[in-house]
Parts: structure tokens; C-alpha cells; sequence
């Protein structure tokens, strides 16, 4: 069970609604007993991923202030890892591992026996997905808060965009993560594990638009359409440093955008005449795609392109992981010029 050090954050709303909706066969019963189950697993599949979603969802940043305001009535994750979430954290928050989500969870074991194409992949969409979220404490309609950490790799972001993804209506990032929250002793914070919370109501309402795959890059890298944005460092940037990947270097025509260049010194993310700077000029007509080694920093480059200009940009949550792995790809590095 978690403790407080401070006082207690308001309980979250409990939202109870029931996992699918019971429905009857129509022209009389279903005696079949393997069919009947066959039909129930359909419908219980299509309530738990529905149509695309109904609009474009928000991305916006919340200064800890803001986010004290509204912590009643937001659901709470924390995508720092487990140590640094047991030490501190938002009260009433909940840890979400972005690599819980991938089509095959990057790790020591994986790095070795691996398919890293599917490192950074979001998983498919179905029912482990819906049970993933929804035990998560996420709603239908109820905005999240993402809390992350500037000395992270943007965690909160990955986080943030995949959930827009998904679905959700109005996904807000805490501006300078946990240490900003933590720096005002007024602030509530809990430490130890997460309290247990009821489970939520989410339903998977893919937004396509807000996702590159590869074939996408293909064909763009190709027609040299849109700008493409790489959230890594120079040196990876340049093929001189791998995270895992089988080759190093960028896509050709991309800009470097580096992921510690988002955060002011304070660990504030920078605004938007900054930002707009580091991305240079953007055609309003063609939404810039974003990636990196696995779409976890460039995940929050496009969460920030929103928030603080406005883009609709599309992250490639396949990255270097995914191209690299692709020898018929090409890169660009130094010695390749």
C-alpha cells in the first residue's frame, strides 16, 4: 500500500460500466453451445475495440499548479520505471510502462533473442489491450495526466501519444514531470506501490492518422514528401552510436531535432517560439512524422508539436528498430555521402 507525505489527493471517479453489452441472437435463441460462445466473443471483441474515434483528441501540457487543480477529476500515469515511482509519485497514480504496449517488449532477454522490428511497435489492438488500459483506471471520457521525468527518454510522451492513438479524448503532460511536482512541499505526494483503483470503462477508437508505418516512410522517403523530424542525438544521427538497431544512421531528408533540446534547463519544456526554431519551417498541409530509435522520444516531439504549436504530427513508433532491421532500407551517415 502506498503512503502519503503530504495530504491526500481526491479520489478519482469510479466508472463501473460493464465490460460489453449482453446481446441476443435475434430470430430466436442460439442453441449451439461452441456458437453461442463464438458470438459472444464477437461481440464482446467489438465493444472493446469500436470505430475510429469521433474526433482528433488533444494533446496539451499542464503545469504542476494546473495539474493540483485538476487532480480529482483526471486519471493518473506515471511512465517513470518502478524504483522511481515507489519513491515518489503523483497521488493516485498508476505506472505505465510504455513497453507493456509493444508488439514484443524490448528488453536484456529480447536484445538477444529478438525480433527488434517489433521492438517499438504498438501491439495490435483487442481484448488484452482493452484489459491492459482499462486496469490502468482509464476512461471513456476521462482526461489523463502523463508524468514523466526530464533526465528520461521521454517516456511520458510515448505514453501520451499512444493513447491519443487509441482513443483518448484530452491526454495532458506534466510540464517538468515528477521533480517539478515535487518541488513545492505544498504538493501531495504518495510513495510505495500504487493503491489499488477500479477498473475503467476505455474503448479502443483508433485515430490511423496519427501513426507512420513503415510502408508510409517507404513511400515518403521516396517522393521526398514531408518533412521527416529525428528525435535522437547527433551522434546517432550521424551512425556513430546504436540503441539496438542493426545499422546506424537517419532516413534520408530527415532533420535533427534533438530530445534534450525540448527541455529548458529546469526541465520545463520549452515553449513554442523555441520549439518552432528547433523543427524550422513546417508545411501546414503535410504533417511532419517523427521517429527515433523506437518511437519513444520522438512520441513526445510529437506530443509537444501539438501541444505547443498545434501540428498534427505522426509518429513512427517502428523507428530505427523496425528500418534498420530492413537491409533493403536506406540510411544516411557520413561515410555514405
Amino acid at each position: 500500500m502506498s503512503g502519503t507525505t503530504s495530504r491526500r489527493a481526491p479520489a478519482a471517479a469510479s466508472s463501473t460500466s460493464a465490460t460489453c453489452r449482453r446481446e441476443s441472437g435475434r430470430g430466436g435463441a442460439v442453441e449451439n453451445g461452441p456458437v453461442r460462445s463464438l458470438l459472444l466473443l464477437l461481440f464482446a471483441a467489438r465493444a472493446l475495440v469500436a470505430g475510429p474515434a469521433d474526433g482528433p483528441g488533444r494533446a496539451s501540457v499542464a503545469t504542476p499548479e494546473e495539474a493540483l487543480d485538476r487532480l480529482g477529476s483526471v486519471t493518473v500515469l506515471d511512465a517513470r520505471d518502478a524504483k522511481a515511482f515507489r519513491r515518489g509519485h503523483v497521488p493516485g497514480a498508476r505506472r505505465a510502462d510504455w513497453r507493456d504496449f509493444t508488439a514484443q517488449r524490448p528488453g536484456a532477454l529480447t536484445l538477444l533473442l529478438g525480433d527488434p522490428s517489433r521492438w517499438g511497435r504498438l501491439a495490435e489492438p483487442g481484448p488484452s489491450l482493452v484489459a491492459k488500459l482499462r486496469a490502468l483506471g482509464l476512461g471513456k471520457d476521462r482526461p489523463v495526466l502523463v508524468v514523466g521525468d526530464p533526465a528520461g527518454w521521454g517516456e511520458e510522451g510515448r505514453v501520451a501519444w499512444s493513447l491519443l492513438y487509441w482513443g483518448a479524448g484530452e491526454v495532458l503532460l506534466l510540464d517538468g514531470g515528477f521533480p517539478a511536482w515535487a518541488s513545492d512541499p505544498s504538493r501531495p505526494v504518495e510513495t510505495g506501490e500504487p493503491l489499488a483503483g477500479p477498473s475503467g470503462d476505455f474503448v479502443v477508437r483508433l485515430r490511423p492518422g496519427r501513426r507512420a508505418e513503415k510502408a508510409d516512410l517507404v513511400a515518403g522517403v521516396r517522393s521526398g514528401a514531408g518533412p521527416l523530424l529525428d528525435a535522437r542525438d547527433a551522434a546517432e544521427f550521424d551512425g556513430k552510436r546504436l540503441h539496438g538497431q542493426r545499422r546506424g544512421g537517419h532516413l534520408p531528408g530527415a532533420r535533427l531535432v534533438p530530445f534534450r533540446s525540448l527541455f529548458r534547463p529546469d526541465g520545463r519544456y520549452v515553449d513554442a517560439e523555441t520549439l518552432a526554431a528547433l523543427v524550422g519551417p513546417l508545411d501546414p498541409a503535410t504533417p511532419p512524422v517523427t521517429y527515433c530509435t523506437g518511437g519513444v522520444r520522438s512520441g513526445l516531439l510529437t506530443a509537444l508539436l501539438e501541444a505547443r504549436l498545434g501540428v498534427p504530427a505522426v509518429n513512427y513508433d517502428g523507428s530505427l528498430w523496425e528500418w534498420s532491421a530492413d537491409a533493403s532500407l536506406p540510411l544516411v551517415s557520413p561515410g555514405s555521402r
